[in-house]
């Protein structure tokens, strides 16, 4: 039986898979011009020109909803969480933000580098850090340890959200003080299961 509820969920679930075929564009996007860097590079090393790799086909958005599991029983919060989004991705954090949607209650704050990061977490302490790692400025592990080295942030919860899937990377990371790591593309159930063990009360409807 169609419902405003169930319209709204189907609305929601197209929005987000939107977000993530333009985020897995952008991603081919630079996986192609990094591939192309050192083709170029190896040709001018070798004298000799290198065979071109194909390009990736990326997906075609969506047209309608797709069945994504992803909605868990919405929030209701006597005040806002402060979440912080270090990430200089903006299909990234728009990403995360229609999310969230799904959790009430939620102040998003977003900072586009490592610097203004830890700037906006000395300036309005997070209860969460949401942290990517390959920022323009510093890597994410030295953001980490700004937030761990301040008396404010010694103990706020750390995910980290990165590409980099090396097993010895998410090992530095959790031992240098992050909460949970999270790959992209990410799955977004586990995001938010993520979420609701920091916050319990946003999973309760």
């Amino acid at each position: 039986m169609r419902t405003p509820e169930n319209d709204e969920s189907a609305q929601q679930a197209l929005r987000v898979a939107q977000l993530e075929i333009k985020l897995l564009r952008e991603q081919l996007l630079k996986s192609m011009n990094e591939t192309q860097a050192a083709r170029e590079e190896a040709q001018k090393q070798t004298g000799s020109p290198v065979p071109k790799v194909p390009a990736p086909v990326p997906p075609a958005a969506p047209t309608q909803a797709a069945a994504i599991d992803f909605k868990l029983p919405a929030a209701t919060c006597a005040r806002d969480r402060q979440v912080l989004c270090v990430e200089d991705s903006a299909a990234n954090f728009e990403l995360i933000e229609s999310i969230l949607i799904d959790r009430p209650g939620t102040n998003l704050r977003w900072a586009d580098s490592g610097g203004k990061g830890v700037e906006m977490a000395k300036a309005n302490t997070p209860e969460l850090v949401l942290l990517d790692l390959d920022l323009p400025d510093m890597h994410g592990s030295e953001v980490l340890g700004h937030l761990r080295a301040e008396a404010a942030t010694a103990e706020t919860p750390v995910i980290v959200i990165s590409a980099d899937a090396t097993p010895s990377q998410i090992e530095r990371m959790l031992a240098a003080g992050a909460r949970d790591y999270i790959t992209k593309p990410f799955e977004i159930r586990r995001f938010l299961l993520m979420f609701d063990e920091i916050f319990p009360q946003a999973a309760l409807g």
